[in-house]
C-alpha cells in the first residue's frame, strides 16, 4: 500500500533517490554474474560452445549466479520501497522473475551475459518503479528495448565501454520516458483547469 495519499506525488528527488540505491545493488549483481559467466565459460573459445563442448557448473560458479540473484532482487525491492510503489511485493516478484528468466538464457542465444543482464535489469525496472497515471508501461518498455539495443551495439564497437556503463543505464532509460510522458501530460488543452498533484518529498 503506498505511503502517498491520491493526489501526492512522488518527488524528482526520491525517484532518483530510489534510483540511484537500486542502481549500486544492480551494478553489484552485474560484476558478480559477468566474474561468474568468466569463471564458467571463460576458457572455451567460440567454436568450442558452437561445437556444444559442455563446462562443468562448479559449486564457486553457482553461488555466485544466486548471489546475482538475490542482489537483483535486493535492487528491486529498494526501487518498489523507495519509490512508495502501491503493490511493492507482487511488483518485487514479477520484476525479478523477468529479470530472472532474461539473463539466466538468453546469454546462450546471443553468446554474451552483458546485454541479457541489462534487458533483465531494464525489464524489472519497469514493473519496480513506481509509476504515476501519465506513465505507461508501453513507453518504459520500449525505453527498455532501445536501451538493451544501445548496449548491444555498444559491445560491438567499444567493449570496454559497454561493459562499464552496462548496469548504470536501464534504470534511468526508464526515468527518461516517464519524463516525456510527463512533459506531454503538462501540454494542457485549454480550457483544462484541474490542478496538478502535489508532489511528495
Amino acid at each position: 500500500m503506498s505511503l502517498s495519499l491520491p493526489d501526492e506525488r512522488l518527488s524528482t528527488r526520491r525517484k532518483w533517490a530510489a534510483i540511484g540505491a537500486a542502481t549500486v545493488l544492480l551494478t553489484g549483481s552485474f560484476w558478480v554474474v559477468l566474474l561468474a559467466f568468466r569463471a564458467w565459460l571463460g576458457d572455451l573459445t567460440s567454436e568450442q560452445l558452437d561445437a556444444g563442448v559442455e563446462a562443468p557448473l562448479t559449486a564457486g560458479v553457482a553461488l555466485s549466479l544466486i548471489g546475482g540473484f538475490a542482489l537483483m532482487a535486493a535492487a528491486f525491492a529498494v526501487l518498489a520501497v523507495i519509490s512508495r510503489h502501491p503493490r511493492r511485493l507482487r511488483a518485487v516478484a514479477l520484476a525479478t522473475l523477468l529479470g530472472g528468466v532474461i539473463w539466466l538464457w538468453l546469454p546462450f542465444v546471443i553468446g554474451e551475459p552483458v546485454t541479457p543482464m541489462v534487458a533483465g535489469f531494464a525489464a524489472g525496472g519497469v514493473v519496480a518503479l513506481r509509476a504515476e497515471p501519465e506513465h505507461t508501461m508501453g513507453r518504459r518498455a520500449l525505453a527498455a528495448l532501445l536501451i538493451t539495443a544501445y548496449v548491444f551495439l555498444l559491445l560491438r564497437f567499444t567493449p570496454l565501454a559497454g561493459v562499464i556503463t552496462a548496469s548504470l543505464l536501464p534504470l534511468p532509460a526508464i526515468a527518461w520516458a516517464d519524463a516525456l510522458a510527463e512533459r506531454r501530460a503538462a501540454i494542457r488543452p485549454v480550457g483544462d483547469d484541474r490542478p496538478a498533484a502535489r508532489r511528495r518529498r
